[in-house]
């Protein structure tokens, strides 16, 4: 954060991470690891990205979009569509795979944004890369979280900076890839009060998805699909969620009934966002970062019927909380919520620990640690911001 600019400094000796030693080993570590996952064929590349690809290819680029044929918005079906033109060099897999992995490359320049923003040294960024939830979510699972998680950060990035507009249009961008950009909401509606920023920047982000949604319309898509997509998305699937929440053990231990009990989650999940919302009000710019990681774990942790992939938000959020304030919390939020995204992860990965997701329930502890060292983060801050204003100016 600019507070602690001084101690984000290289070394005295004059060794960062950028020595081309050192730079040489993480790529060697980046490019080795991603060579192990590149090949594996996920079950959801199985059953839904590699269909969707091969729609694409039978139909055309453009012809494709006449009709839904799939239950994801159209942003990333237009990239699909774009590398579907090289699926006679190389094979399905390996197209979407490329992607996801161009993917964290944005990701990337978003987090090196972020850090700049924050004071930190852009050239941390490299960090991301080994991080594992980045490294499984792109090279072995061919997701493409990358892509709405590094809207959401170049958005931070620029609140924090104080381009609100600029901010509202990647928070647009964003919701147009994923419905789960709302979890850094919070954050950005307490900056727009706090701005009182004019009626026309909060129509920003709604006006961006519409207009990401119009190539699609022009194909032919209808319109009410296009804007009811999270809505059934919403009603897919019933289960009180897979991702290392206390919601894991209700679905344990109350499956059938589990349903009965979403109020409290949703009720939990807006008071939360509420508060985090009144932080975000109060906060100086320099204090947005841990506000945005406390809003990217508290609501999928409160929420339930989340997936095992919702807290990779918070694992990039962290990651940069921790390069840039290197406190113990701040290290103690990235590491716990990084174990309970691989918790999550392994349920996935296994057909036992899906139907008896024991690791999650393991994990869910840790995204509990995590909140509460990120909590901590927020009140460190706060309370320095609160006793920097007491001090009065010198004549």
């Amino acid at each position: 954060m600019t507070h602690n600019a001084t101690a984000l400094s290289p070394s005295g000796d004059g060794k960062s991470l950028s020595s081309p030693v050192k730079l040489t080993v993480i790529a060697a570590l980046v490019v080795n690891l991603y060579a192990l996952c590149f090949s594996t064929v996920s079950d959801d590349m199985s059953r839904f990205l590699v269909p969707w690809f091969d729609h694409i290819v039978r139909h055309g680029p453009i012809g494709a979009f006449a009709r839904p044929f799939s239950d994801y918005t159209p942003p990333y079906l237009y990239l699909l569509a774009g590398v579907s033109l090289g699926h006679g060099l190389l094979s399905a897999a390996s197209l979407i795979k490329l992607l996801s992995l161009a993917g964290t490359g944005f990701l990337a320049l978003a987090f090196s944004d972020l850090l700049k923003a924050v004071g930190a040294q852009a050239r941390q960024a490299l960090a991301l890369l080994v991080l594992p939830t980045v490294l499984i979510n792109a090279a072995l699972l061919g997701q493409c979280d990358a892509l709405w998680s590094g809207a959401c950060i170049f958005a931070i990035a620029a609140m924090i900076r104080g381009r609100t507009a600029s901010s509202l249009l990647w928070c647009g961008v964003a919701v147009a890839f994923k419905a789960q950009s709302v979890f850094i909401a919070p954050l950005i509606i307490g900056a727009l009060i706090q701005r009182r920023a004019p009626i026309w920047q909060w129509t920003i982000p709604a006006l961006v998805y519409a207009a990401m949604m119009v190539p699609a319309w022009l194909a032919g898509w209808p319109a009410s699909d296009l804007f009811t997509v999270y809505l059934r998305q919403a009603g897919e699937y019933d289960f009180a969620g897979r991702l290392a929440t206390p919601w894991v053990w209700v679905g344990m231990t109350i499956h059938d009934a589990a349903a009965n009990f979403y109020f409290l989650g949703y009720s939990a999940a807006a008071a939360a966002a509420g508060g985090i919302a009144f932080l975000s009000y109060r906060a100086r710019q320099a204090t947005m970062l841990p506000i945005a990681l406390l809003s990217a774990i508290a609501l999928p942790f409160l929420l339930p019927r989340m997936h095992e992939r919702y807290f990779f938000l918070a694992d990039v959020l962290a990651l940069a909380l921790a390069l840039s304030l290197r406190t113990r919390m701040a290290i103690i939020a990235a590491v716990s919520i990084q174990l309970a995204s691989l918790a999550s992860l392994f349920c996935y990965f296994t057909l036992f620990f899906y139907q008896h997701p024991f690791p999650a329930l393991i994990g869910s502890q840790f995204a509990a640690a995590a909140l509460i060292a990120t909590w901590h983060v927020v009140r460190d801050d706060d309370d320095r911001s609160m006793s920097k204003s007491s001090v009065p100016a010198l004549a």
